[in-house]
């Protein structure tokens, strides 16, 4: 069927079930997107740099901003710290030996850094040192390993801290009125000293007995052969410069540049030619000071990855097997509206992050998401549920060009997202997002869009999302299981099931174990996920009947429960229907599974045909329900709320993707597929409401989740498409084998 055919049969089928719904429905043709702008490629990059290279950088205590500016491809793009405004001068140094140069202030004799590469991390008091009128604080590589040591220049003396807090050495070099400056002038790994006397830069060079080769013959060199150094000095800058060092180039050895009307970065080459010099521009605002940071792998690659996060992300990236993604079908009902949703539900988010929401940062090519909004939960989940619908429409479509958005621009789009959001993952930078409240779930979103794409990701985007999967499986696989009652039916987290929590943290092992299944976590991934599987939906009846999954008795072994009897769920202080909806999570990491060809554990499929009933089949007499009581799903796909609801009652979307989970797993009687016709067709009359391809309206009523609505809608209608496509297309493999070290915890909730 052809597109426009595809089209007119789901906007006539869209008609006929809204025409007693809608008062009226004002039908536009859906514009086709605008000229949106190229997105960076970032070329392949080999080894890992032996050394950090240094990247221009600002910051100011006052304000508490920090922001360093990536090297090579992208030079105007920034990574931005956020810390709390505080007193003082504002640093940057590698505090803690990773090669990552972090922020850190200097407040009267008072240091305080942070070890966070992004983010909105805390100060961490670090020392007191220093204190007496006219201390400037300085901080070098005294030792070619290890963290940075820090110290106070005192008109020409330069004191530095020891272990034990007190002075350890004591250097003479420079007068009064100087400004000090410190860089590995030679290569060796440690840091020599310098000032800056007027346009005047004095630099000591140690460990020499004559003039250095890497000199130019034009500067001024005295060789102290009693104490092997050289004396190096020469002119660099105009009145009004702000001296800056670092090694600009990636030759190993640091080098002077200055910052001109707080805005123009002139660096030299080297001191064997040091009046060759390249430009930059980065405006300095609001009270900040330049300063210098460091980028640890290659220019193209994460701007603030730490050396050992690259690697571990490399070794991880190398046991990936690729997913299996058979092409959907529009032969179950609802996938023609479905389909057509998606199409222009993508041309509205990628136009609006391309031209509106992220505009600032189309040229960068890692973008910085955690800077992007106030949460984590807007920056990093509404980027990833984009980048999943992207790519499941890359790998279960035959796109081509859809509403003006070309294959290359999708791809290129989504690639964006997935490597930024993985990138900035605490696995690979530090002070990033994950391994916390609801990560799982982002980093599974991120994951899969990344896996379905693997073979057009570069190195360095896979050995990021790699890493990023497996850090998330470890750690939900270290939390486990946590329950709402314990066996008594005493509450443990009073009005508050944990059914959500653990399923969406159950999905982290299940997209780690699909992925790398010959990964050496991979049996710690298979039992986590057993143990969550069983105890995220645990009736109270599963406490007394002798039923026995993967080997784990469920009446003798289960510490509690976390869904009523009757299937639904409790949150908020109120039975759930948005809450009963994440009993997908448990088909999803079975989706998962059958697309990496491994069997599914039998405990995926405890309770959720159940769940799925207190939406479909369970009804809620009013009183004591709200009016007009019967079941959560309704006729022409509206939703019922027996006790309220938090988010909007006009929110169809939320539910599709359950209802095609349910229609690839769950017992016919529970009528999945009628279910999913209709609330795919109530999402396509809300969404052709409109020309731009949003689906909701502003306000409460429909839907007022405002952390990212639309792309969470966008996601549910990709995934159940994705769903249809697995439904008949792959083939599944029930485990029921019986393993052991399974903990199914005892009762007691994590904070």
């Amino acid at each position: 069927m052809s597109r426009s055919a595809r089209r007119g049969a789901a906007l006539a089928s869209v008609l006929a079930l809204t025409a007693t719904m809608l008062p009226v429905l004002s039908v536009q043709a859906v514009e086709r997107a605008p000229r949106l702008p190229s997105l960076p490629t970032v070329p392949e990059s080999g080894k890992i740099p032996a050394k950090p290279r240094s990247v221009p950088a600002a910051g100011s205590a006052a304000t508490g901003r920090w922001t360093t500016w990536s090297g090579g491809v992208g030079r105007n793009a920034g990574t931005v710290t956020s810390m709390v405004p505080g007193g003082g001068v504002a640093l940057l140094a590698d505090w803690n030996g990773d090669g990552l140069a972090t922020p850190g202030r200097y407040d009267s004799g008072q240091w305080f850094i942070t070890n966070a590469a992004a983010g909105q991390p805390g100060w961490e008091a670090k020392t007191s040192f220093g204190g007496s009128a006219g201390d400037i604080p300085v901080v070098a590589q005294l030792r070619r390993r290890g963290p940075a040591r820090i110290g106070i220049f005192r008109a020409g003396t330069w004191l530095w801290q020891g272990p034990d807090g007190k002075v350890a050495r004591t250097d003479q070099f420079g007068a009064v009125g100087d400004l000090p400056i410190v860089g590995d002038w030679d290569g060796d790994g440690r840091d020599d000293l310098g000032v800056v006397r007027g346009t005047t830069w004095i630099l000591r060079i140690t460990g020499v007995r004559g003039r250095p080769g890497f000199v130019g013959k034009s500067l001024e060199v005295t060789v102290d052969r009693s104490i092997r150094a050289a004396v190096v000095q020469f002119p660099f800058g105009v009145a009004g410069d702000v001296p800056v060092v670092g090694d600009w180039d990636g030759d190993g050895r640091d080098d002077p540049g200055v910052v001109r009307a707080r805005r123009e970065w002139i660096l030299s080459e080297g001191l064997k030619h040091v009046r060759r010099t390249s430009s930059e521009l980065h405006q300095l605002v609001d009270g900040e000071v330049p300063l210098v940071g460091s980028q640890v792998t290659a220019v193209s690659g994460c701007p603030t990855a730490t050396r050992k996060g690259e690697r571990y992300g490399r070794a991880a990236a190398k046991k990936v097997e690729r997913a299996l993604t058979p092409k959907g079908t529009l032969g179950i009902a609802g996938n023609a509206e479905i389909l057509a949703t998606v199409q222009d539900s993508l041309r509205y988010v990628v136009t609006n992050d391309l031209t509106a929401r992220l505009r600032s940062r189309v040229d960068r090519p890692y973008y910085d998401p955690l800077s992007t909004h106030r949460t984590q939960e807007e920056s990093v989940r509404r980027s990833a549920n984009a980048a999943l619908a992207a790519a499941i429409m890359l790998t279960t479509t035959s796109w081509s060009d859809e509403n003006g958005i070309s294959r290359q621009q999708l791809l290129d789009y989504a690639r964006w997202h997935i490597r930024s959001l993985a990138c900035e993952h605490g696995a690979i930078t530090p002070g990033g997002w994950g391994n916390g409240w609801q990560s799982a779930l982002w980093a599974v979103t991120a994951g899969q869009a990344g896996w379905l794409l693997w073979p057009d990701l570069s190195k360095q985007e896979r050995a990021y999302v790699a890493a990023m999967v497996v850090s998330e499986a470890d750690y939900a696989a270290a939390r486990g299981p946590r329950y709402f009652r314990n066996r008594l039916g005493q509450e443990l987290t009073p009005g508050d099931s944990q059914s959500d929590e653990v399923s969406w943290d159950l999905m982290a092992p299940a997209l780690a174990l699909a992925m790398m299944p010959q990964h050496d976590h991979a049996a710690r991934w298979r039992n986590s996920l057993i143990a969550m599987a069983i105890s995220a939906f645990a009736r109270p009846d599963d406490l007394h009947r002798p039923q026995v999954y993967n080997g784990v008795r469920l009446d003798i072994r289960l510490p509690g429960t976390n869904a009523n009897e009757d299937g639904t769920v409790t949150n908020h202080g109120i039975v759930n229907p948005d809450y009963i909806q994440n009993v997908q999570h448990l088909w999803w990491a079975a989706s998962l599974l059958r697309s990496g060809g491994q069997p599914v554990p039998e405990a995926l499929f405890l309770n959720a045909d159940i769940v799925y009933r207190a939406l479909a089949v369970v009804e809620f007499p009013s009183p004591p329900y709200a009016a007009p009581g019967g079941t959560v799903y309704q006729p022409l796909g509206q939703i019922y709320y027996p006790m309220g609801v938090s988010w909007g009652v006009r929110r169809p979307a939320t539910f599709v993707g359950v209802d095609a989970f349910a229609n690839a797993y769950a017992a016919a009687d529970v009528r999945a597929a009628e279910f999913l016709a209709a609330h795919a067709a109530d999402t396509r009359a809300l969404q052709l409401r409109w020309s731009d391809g949003h689906i909701y309206a502003d306000g409460p009523a429909e839907d007022s989740y405002r952390l990212g609505r639309e792309e969470y809608a966008l996601q549910q209608l990709a995934l159940a498409w994705w769903a249809g496509a697995l439904k008949d297309g792959l083939r599944m493999r029930v485990d029921t084998a019986a393993y052991r070290g399974i903990s199914l915890g005892n009762g007691t909730p994590i904070p």
